[in-house]
C-alpha cells in the first residue's frame, strides 16, 4: 500500500497540471477526490442547474446563503485567473478515467456540511463571519497574500487555516475539522478494502495537514 497526498486550489490552472503530471507519474490504481455524489454530478453537468428556495428548509437559511456566497465567489475569482471552479477535481476524474484508475469520492454529503452550519454555528459568529467577508478581512493584523493562480504555500495555508479556527471556531469545525475526520474514515475504508493498492489523494491545500498526518499512522 502506497499513499500520495495533493493539496490544491479548486480554480488553479497550476493545481491541474499537477495532477495531470502525478497521475502519470504516480500511476495510482485508485484516485480520491474532494467531492460527494451531489457535487460530483454538479461538476460534469452539461446545463446549469437553478437555484431552489426549497433547499432553505433542507440546508438551513445559513447554510443556503453560505452556498450561494461561496459559489458566486468561486465563479468570481475563477474569471480573474481564467478558469472554472472545480477544474482541480475534474482534472483528476478524467486523467483517472484515461488512465483506467478506480475514482473514489471522499468527501462527506455537502448538504450535511452546509445543514451543520445553520444549526451548530452560533449567530454571533455567523454575524462575524459576514462582517469579515464584507470588509475583506479588516479585523486581520496581518493581512495574507497569495497568487490566486497557484496554489499557496503550505506556511500560508497554516497561517489561513489556524485564523480561521481561531476566530470562527463552530465554523472551522462543521467545514474542515468534520469534513477531515470523514475523510480520513472514507481513506481507511478504501485501504482496508485494497491494501495493495497505490491511492492518490486529492483534496484542497486546507485540508493537506490534517490528512497528511493521519495517513502516516496506517
Amino acid at each position: 500500500m502506497e499513499i500520495k497526498i495533493i493539496g490544491t486550489s479548486h480554480i488553479s490552472k497550476d493545481s491541474a497540471f499537477e495532477i495531470k503530471t502525478q497521475i502519470i507519474d504516480f500511476n495510482p490504481d485508485i484516485v480520491c477526490v474532494e467531492l460527494d455524489i451531489n457535487r460530483y454530478k454538479t461538476l460534469f453537468r452539461k446545463t446549469k442547474g437553478k437555484i431552489q428556495l426549497s433547499q432553505i428548509r433542507k440546508l438551513g437559511l445559513f447554510g443556503f446563503i453560505f452556498y450561494l456566497i461561496g459559489s458566486v465567489s468561486q465563479k468570481y475569482l475563477g474569471k480573474r485567473v481564467g478558469s472554472k471552479p472545480g477544474v482541480d477535481m475534474r482534472t483528476a476524474i478524467l486523467e483517472a478515467k484515461r488512465v483506467g484508475a478506480k475514482v473514489a469520492l471522499i468527501d462527506q454529503d455537502i448538504s450535511i456540511t452546509l445543514r451543520n452550519l445553520s444549526r451548530n454555528v452560533p449567530f454571533i459568529e455567523k454575524l462575524k463571519l459576514f462582517s469579515y467577508v464584507l470588509f475583506g478581512g479588516l479585523f486581520s493584523r496581518n493581512k495574507i497574500k497569495f497568487d490566486l493562480k497557484s496554489v499557496p504555500k503550505e506556511s500560508v495555508v497554516k497561517k489561513l487555516v489556524l485564523e480561521m479556527k481561531h476566530k470562527f471556531p463552530n465554523f472551522y469545525k462543521a467545514l474542515v475539522s468534520d469534513r477531515d475526520r470523514y475523510m480520513q474514515n472514507q481513506i481507511s475504508s478504501i485501504v482496508q478494502n485494497f491494501p495493495d493498492s497505490k491511492i492518490l489523494v486529492i483534496i484542497g491545500a486546507g485540508h493537506k495537514s490534517s490528512l497528511k498526518k493521519f495517513v502516516s499512522k496506517l
